[in-house]
């Protein structure tokens, strides 16, 4: 029998008490990333990145695109389609400033504007020469996307101010329905949370942890899918930890009564250096099996930076039911 501990009241405290540091403590996880959809169904998920690649400075005019191939699963339809542009260094000279640009959907020679969408930002707040804005755009694409076939997503720079910004790439995500997929259950949380443990910054403190709310039976999932994502994660070089992922695990260990505690109650893991970037493709994607770290209420992730410096900008778990065992009729 497995016992588990309910950690969520720690981290929610720790959360807190972030709460109440001054402003220059914005590098530290303090804009934890907020469940925007929770739902259950026969379907599947699927995120990509496509062809992403850093764009360098986007000047007034200047444009990105990001090619996708879809192949939804025979006989689904999809039922969730969501695009997130990740940008930063944002400014107009040496101030920092939200950036104005124009994204539109492409597909068999149509080109759609998207409206816009939800921005997620986050700064490092303290008085800086370089303290520029860095966030993550959000767009329903749910009534744009219905079939196979190739996609782009392009932007276009639109101030007439000569404010800047660079894009390290474009993230979409499909949720599928279809009669023949397996029941899944799932929760989709967004943001962007900038963690950097450096000036004043340690790694608890550089830490995002946001939660999967609702109960659930570890016993009757077949399988279950962590998927993150973080911008410039694993940019910085060096062979110690740059940064961790955690989940369903505290994320600091008291020696021996804390490893003794783990030992007894913990079902969680953690991963060290799991987000990977270069000087072309800086969005990291991080897709695991996590079946085996379920907790029945209260799932949670953490991010870690540890001298890093990385953006937490998507956490999604996804949950495969195992199939209702059937019976046949005995012969008598």
């Amino acid at each position: 029998m497995r016992i588990t501990m309910n950690l969520k009241p720690l981290v929610i405290l720790l959360n807190l008490l972030l709460l109440t540091m001054p402003a220059s403590a914005s590098y530290a996880g303090d804009k934890p990333l907020q469940t925007v959809l929770h739902d259950e169904h026969f379907g599947a998920l699927d995120f990509s990145l496509g062809n992403s690649s850093y764009s360098g400075e986007l000047e007034s005019n200047d444009s990105y695109v990001v090619n996708f191939n879809l192949e939804p699963p025979a006989g689904a339809s999809i039922k969730v389609a969501k695009a997130y542009v990740y940008w930063v260094w944002s400014k107009k000279g040496l101030e920092g400033i939200y950036p104005e640009f124009n994204v539109s959907f492409v597909h068999s020679g149509t080109t759609v504007p998207l409206p816009e969408g939800q921005m997620y930002t986050d700064t490092k707040g303290f008085v800086s020469r370089y303290d520029f804005f860095s966030g993550t755009n959000v767009y329903d694409l749910s009534g744009d996307v219905s079939r196979p076939g190739n996609y782009s997503i392009s932007l276009v720079n639109a101030a007439r101010d000569g404010r800047t910004f660079c894009i390290q790439g474009i993230g979409l995500l499909l949720v599928y329905e279809g009669p023949e997929l397996p029941r899944i259950e799932y929760w989709i949380n967004e943001g962007c949370d900038m963690l950097y443990a450096e000036y004043g910054i340690n790694p608890e403190m550089a830490t995002m942890t946001t939660f999967f709310e609702g109960d659930i039976d570890p016993d009757n999932i077949e399988n279950a899918r962590l998927i993150t994502v973080s911008p410039s994660g694993g940019y910085s070089s060096g062979t110690d930890a740059r940064n961790k992922l955690f989940f369903n695990e505290k994320t600091r260990s008291i020696p021996v009564i804390g490893d003794l505690i783990q030992l007894l109650f913990g079902s969680g893991k953690s991963w060290k250096n799991v987000y990977l970037t270069n000087e072309t493709v800086q969005v990291a994607l991080d897709d695991r099996p996590v079946g085996a770290y379920l907790i029945h209420k209260g799932n949670f992730v953490s991010i870690q930076d540890n001298g890093d410096y990385l953006l937490a900008t998507n956490a999604i778990l996804m949950l495969e039911f195992k199939e209702p065992e059937t019976t046949g009729k005995g012969a008598g």
